[in-house]
């Protein structure tokens, strides 16, 4: 184990249109360890057999967080690049990737990428494959699962902070950048950028989400005002003028069964252009359309995920120095899920398992500590 505890570790807060952001998650200045911290490193290699809890899988090759977790066609989960400490305290940029076994609870080393990335965003192609965007000068890049290898993709972006990838039902990918007009059709068939569009607004960590319908919702980014895209016509409107409850950023979106979405925290603006975590909580509804409040989370959260469990309900994991939490969508009501160690993390990925499960991987805890292990969620 490395361990400097006079080392520094600095989450980047963007700003936001020029506007100050106050720091989000947790103290700023940490030290630095690389640890298996807040987990039980004895019992299943599956995690928790207990329903309701985490379970401590791995531990992983490479601690890591920033990082992309992507289901792949096998039900495996490609973990790739994301921020790491090299040595004396100093962070950079990982090339490295593992792959999580569901079925034997262990990651494995896979194919190196061809430059270290932080901060970018990844989506499983129509073809297999998975297509990592942002977050190197290399822009684009595919991971090739029968291979086990990265390769630089012929598209050329020319969106320089991808914030999102989104596939959509006919197999292309609406690419969406942080501070900028423009987004990307990419079309994996043809492996280039099919198209370039006019968003009409610039937002930031704003979320994508694909409804039942095939339509793309676009909600937040320290915007009042939702658009919707549609793949019919490629063309971005606002869906009947809806407007957020809470003008937010870095908020989580989930798709739940009834096609509604839960947008759930975030930083959202307090006054004088000064953000903050919150713990509200809204529904938008397509039918309408038309947002709505649904409560609050029990913690404001920032940099949190997100996750539809099998049986409709919501897993929020992370952003806050608080217990995880579940939202049913029935009676609206959040609720802990408590005493399950290692679960406050942030820079962590949350991954629906074929099974029903939920991997949580990488990330740090409250003391900006490098988390070792990562865990598993029993419904």
């Amino acid at each position: 184990m490395l361990n400097n505890a006079n080392s520094r570790a600095r989450f980047k807060i963007p700003a936001v249109f020029g506007r100050r952001v106050l720091p989000v998650v947790w103290s700023a200045l940490a030290g630095v360890t690389l640890c298996g911290c807040g987990v039980d490193e004895a019992g299943s290699p599956l995690g928790s057999v207990a329903p309701r809890s985490f379970g401590a899988v791995g531990p992983m090759i490479e601690p890591r967080r920033d990082h992309t977790a992507t289901r792949l066609s096998d039900g495996t989960v490609l973990v790739a690049g994301g921020i790491h400490v090299v040595t004396a305290g100093v962070e950079a940029p990982l090339t490295s990737a593992e792959v999580f076994d569901p079925v034997a609870g262990r990651f494995r080393r896979t194919g190196d990428l061809p430059e270290g990335r932080s901060g970018h965003v990844a989506v499983l192609l129509s073809t297999g494959q998975v297509l990592i965007a942002g977050g190197g000068r290399q822009s684009l890049v595919l991971y090739d699962p029968d291979s086990g290898s990265f390769a630089g993709s012929s598209a050329a972006t020319r969106i320089q902070r991808p914030s999102s990838a989104t596939a959509l039902r006919d197999g292309r990918v609406l690419l969406l950048g942080d501070l900028t007009f423009m987004a990307e059709i990419y079309n994996p068939q043809a492996d280039s950028i099919v198209k370039t569009l006019n968003v009409g607004t610039r937002r930031v960590q704003q979320t994508a989400t694909l409804l039942n319908s095939g339509d793309v919702l676009i909600a937040g980014g320290a915007r009042g005002l939702a658009q919707r895209f549609d793949p019919d016509t490629d063309l971005f409107t606002a869906p009947g003028g809806a407007s957020l409850q809470v003008v937010r950023f870095g908020h989580t979106a989930a798709l739940l069964e009834d096609g509604r979405v839960l947008l759930a925290g975030g930083s959202a603006e307090f006054g004088a252009g000064v953000f903050s975590p919150v713990s509200s909580a809204e529904i938008f509804d397509p039918d309408y359309p038309s947002f709505r409040n649904t409560g609050n989370m029990l913690a404001p959260r920032f940099g949190h995920s997100a996750t539809r469990l099998r049986d409709g309900k919501v897993l929020i994991v992370g952003g806050a120095a608080a217990d995880a939490e579940i939202y049913d969508p029935d009676t609206r009501v959040f609720q802990f899920v408590g005493g399950n160690a290692g679960r406050i993390r942030s820079g962590a990925t949350a991954t629906l398992l074929n099974d029903g499960r939920v991997l949580v991987a990488g990330g740090v805890d409250e003391e900006f500590l490098y988390l070792e292990h990562a865990l598993v969620y029993n419904p």
